[in-house]
This record gives structure tokens, C-alpha cells and sequence, in this order.
């Protein structure tokens, strides 16, 4: 199996090689990707003062993929997330104070001070193929679902030949919402499983796992997000059952679960509006739902 390293790609806080190609991957390979994004340097555990120099959780790719042409569908499997020993994430609420600090990682274990642990839920944050349009919903991007982690499968629609595939932001943990805008970032190596796949008639991304299907909605607002999203599931519960739209919005409005990625949005700016805030939004719908060929009878 093929492994893509961190090393040389991401060399110091210039990384001249960022952005540039790092490799091609095949249809139906698996491979392992390393992302950066946990503490490193002089950090050590416990409160950290102001970073000088920048730190951030940088991407890993992009990667083209073989034989893969804009308007093709492709599945990500999401084998495996092994994370590093020690993340960080922001010390900080609705006012987010300049102060980070360090979590180690053990056995499984993620330790907050004094004396706290909680077991380790890794997901990925970034996941997406290149962009040939500002429609963030459907390439992916920086959506920060915890339904993306191993376990799980992406389906995103190529915008340019190549897909040109990147992947990173990576969280030993992260609250739904990520409230701070960080969740525990960290250190990964990504197992998955690149293949094409016929797709979806949905116009974002759609995530699978073993019990559920999410649609996705990326905007300016919870609002718009919310929608967007809602379009999706609709759209995709009428391919995936074989029904109208009436039905599947039934369906959607009152057993679908409206979950965050990224829910700050603005909160950030202290009362300042940012025109490039933004938030992320998934509707799921469990797969226990089906079909029983009987309409239902008194």
C-alpha cells in the first residue's frame, strides 16, 4: 500500500511545495495519507501562550486521480484515521481567547486538565476536490462533519479533470458545532479507498455511513445552509426510494436530523461582520427507514 508522508511536502511555515500536485492515485486503490495540524516544535502540554508564528492544519494534496473526468463521481472510503500524540485547540468561548493549549493523546484517551480524559472520535474536517466554480457545497471543502471519519464514505462530484483531491483539518475529537473553531487538531495518517461510482442527481456532496445518509449545505447563514441541504435530502431520498418529492419532504421535515459541521460563523468577529463567515450543515436521515410496498390500512 502507498503511503504519502508529510515529509518532504511540509517542511516549515513556507512549505514551498504546498499547493502543487504530490501524486496520482488509482481508481479502487487504498492509500494512506499523513496530514499535518497537531502541536509540534517548542509546544508542550498545558496552556500555551499566543503563537508568533503561524500554525495552522494544512491539507494534504491535492492528488490527482486517474481517469477521472469533471462531471465523474467520486467515492472516498474512509478506512482508517490514525491520529498523533499530542493536538491542540483554542482556549477560548464566545470572545475566543488568544490562548491555545496542548491535548495529549493516549491509548485512545484524549486528557484535558486537570484531570479530564474522553475517548478519542476522529473525523476529518477537509475533504474536498478542486474547485472550478465558488460552489462550496458541492465540492467540498472545510465542512467539519464528524460524520466523516472511518467507517464512512464521501461521494463528491469532480469539477475538473484530475479531481485533484485534498483532505486534512483532522480532530482526535470535535464537538458538532466546532465552537471555537477548532476542535483537538492533529497529526493523522487517512487509510481510504479511491473508486468512481454512477453519483447522485443532489448538487453538494453526500456522506454515507452503516446507519444514516447526509446531505450537506454550506452559506453565509444556518438559514440558507439549512436549505440547502434540505434541497439535497429531498432530491436524494427520491433516487435512493424511488418516490416523489412530496414524500420525501414529508420524510425530510419530520425525521431528518439537522446536524452542525461549522456553526460559529460570525460569533468570532466580537460584533464586527466578516463577508467571507460562513457555516456548515448536514441533514441525516437513518437508514432504517423503507419501503413496505403496502400503503397502510386501519
Amino acid at each position: 500500500m502507498r503511503r504519502f508522508t508529510r515529509t518532504p511536502y511540509y517542511t516549515g511555515k513556507d512549505d514551498p511545495e504546498r499547493g502543487e500536485v504530490r501524486g496520482t492515485l488509482k481508481l479502487g486503490e487504498t492509500v494512506i495519507i499523513e496530514t499535518p495540524g497537531g502541536a509540534d516544535g517548542d509546544l508542550y502540554p498545558g496552556v500555551v501562550p499566543e503563537l508568533t508564528e503561524p500554525r495552522g492544519s494544512r491539507g494534504g494534496g491535492p492528488f490527482l486521480i486517474e481517469d477521472i473526468k469533471a462531471g465523474d463521481w467520486v467515492s472516498l472510503e474512509i478506512i482508517d484515521v490514525e491520529v498523533g500524540p499530542y493536538g491542540y485547540y483554542n482556549n477560548g468561548g464566545p470572545f475566543r481567547g488568544s490562548l491555545r493549549s496542548v491535548a495529549p493523546v493516549r491509548d485512545g484517551l484524549l486528557h484535558f486538565p486537570p484531570d479530564f480524559v474522553v475517548p478519542c472520535r476522529e473525523m476529518i474536517g477537509v475533504i474536498q476536490l478542486g474547485q472550478a466554480t465558488n460552489n462550496y457545497s458541492a465540492s467540498g471543502g472545510n465542512m467539519d462533519y464528524n460524520s466523516i471519519c472511518a467507517g464512512s464514505t464521501v461521494y463528491i462530484r469532480a469539477q475538473r479533470d484530475g479531481g485533484l483531491l485534498t483532505l486534512g483539518d483532522v480532530h482526535a475529537r470535535m464537538g458538532d458545532g466546532e465552537l471555537t473553531a477548532t476542535g483537538v487538531e492533529i497529526d493523522s495518517a487517512i487509510t481510504l479507498k479511491i473508486d468512481r461510482v454512477p453519483g447522485f442527481p443532489t448538487n453538494g456532496i453526500v456522506v454515507e455511513t452503516a446507519d444514516a445518509w447526509f446531505s450537506s449545505g454550506v452559506a453565509a447563514n444556518w438559514e440558507e445552509a439549512l436549505k440547502l441541504a434540505w434541497t439535497d435530502m429531498v432530491v436524494l431520498l427520491c433516487h435512493l426510494y424511488d418516490t416523489n418529492a412530496e414524500h420525501a419532504n414529508l420524510i425530510v421535515g419530520t425525521i431528518a436530523d439537522a446536524v452542525p459541521g461549522f456553526a460559529a460563523g460570525n460569533l468570532f468577529g466580537k460584533g464586527y461582520k466578516n463577508e467571507n463567515s460562513y457555516v456548515t450543515c448536514q441533514l441525516s436521515v437513518t437508514k432504517e427507514l423503507r419501503r413496505t410496498g403496502e400503503p397502510f390500512k386501519p
